[in-house]
């Protein structure tokens, strides 16, 4: 079995070229945070396993028997009228294994239609991102799940259409005498079946991430590591200004390389705070997004992120707000329940 699994990882990794020819990205709805607490912990969260079928959005392999017959719903109001909205379920089907269905849809609006010269035309029309996806895991061993799912995605903006195929691919690990988790998942990897238009060269938003955390004994605290775009080393967006800059040493002239920077950049930092079983709270922080998205001359709290989740008879209710910049950020509200764990307690 296992030389089984490592081929099939063999194969999908082979797929990556294909997936990430030149190109513009799109789908952007598959980037979005799928629940609360990974809204809170930068956006990015492949080191949690538990009873919350959410993650399998993040990562196939968290799908078990503990969050089978769990539903779960988040919503992102982006800014205006633009907002995110993501569904899925997830059952476990003896001597089968683990299975999940989900839902991601990105609503951008109505918009008024326009002549080149900026002259209303009298009519609207709408933009819409739309996803379907399946998941399934099953147990390696005892302490480690792999997982896969599949994705159909379809995108629209007023008459132009594109769609496309992807798949991720995830191993997870818990050891729970040591209080780690970690996991590792290849995302999106795909192909573009039909573009909006014959000269467009749209990608997939591929990405390898590996996630860490680490339950701290005898306190409340977990801490999280959480990488992304390790496919790539150098992902600093370019900057015309900073990236010709010219550091004078003692003996000669050099540009400078930004070497600690590029690290940081795939990197997302978050710690958790367990007070009992149905109260935590989160901190997180995105460099990534600290560095794109936060102005220059007033950085603020861009790239932090906080959260709380609660639990109310076995309903999981949850909210974060990540900083952008000095004017706004986004908001997660999420819902998620454990139909088991709720007849369980009607039947005490």
């Amino acid at each position: 079995m296992q030389k089984a699994i490592t081929t099939f990882f063999l194969l999908l990794s082979s797929l990556v070229s294909f997936s990430q020819n030149g190109g513009q990205q799109t789908f952007f709805s598959l980037t979005f945070p799928t629940n609360s607490r990974i809204g809170a912990l930068g956006g990015q969260d492949l080191a949690t396993w538990n009873n919350e079928c959410a993650y399998f959005f993040q990562n196939p392999a968290t799908l078990d028997k503990r969050n089978s017959n769990s539903i779960f719903f988040n919503y992102t109001p982006i800014s205006g009228h633009v907002q995110n909205s993501v569904f899925g379920i997830s059952h476990t089907v003896k001597k089968i294994g683990n299975l999940g269905v989900g839902i991601q849809f990105l609503d951008y609006g109505i918009f008024e239609n326009t002549s080149e010269q900026g002259v209303d035309l009298g009519e609207t029309f709408y933009a819409k991102d739309f996803a379907a996806s399946i998941g399934y895991s099953n147990s390696l061993t005892e302490k480690m799940n792999y997982g896969i799912s599949l994705k159909y995605i379809y995108s629209k903006i007023e008459t132009y259409k594109s769609a496309g195929i992807a798949a991720d691919a995830g191993l997870v690990f818990q050891d729970t005498a040591t209080g780690i988790t970690a996991g590792l998942d290849l995302k999106n990897i795909g192909t573009v079946l039909s573009d909006f238009t014959e000269t467009a060269t749209s990608n997939l938003p591929f990405d390898l991430q590996f996630g860490i955390s680490k339950k701290l004994s005898h306190t409340p605290f977990t801490l999280f590591l959480n990488l992304h775009d390790l496919y790539k080393f150098d992902i600093r967006y370019p900057r015309t200004e900073t990236e010709t800059q010219l550091i004078v040493d003692s003996t000669n002239l050099r540009v400078k390389k930004y070497t600690v920077d590029k690290i940081f950049l795939h990197a997302n930092f978050g710690i958790q705070i367990d007070f009992g079983k149905n109260l935590k709270l989160n901190v997180g922080y995105n460099h990534q997004r600290r560095d794109e998205l936060g102005y220059s001359v007033r950085k603020g709290m861009s790239g932090f992120s906080f959260g709380v989740q609660i639990s109310i008879k076995k309903i999981n209710l949850g909210y974060s707000y990540a900083v952008y910049n000095i004017s706004g950020g986004q908001n997660n509200l999420s819902f998620s329940l454990n139909i088991n764990q709720l007849v369980g307690v009607r039947k005490m």
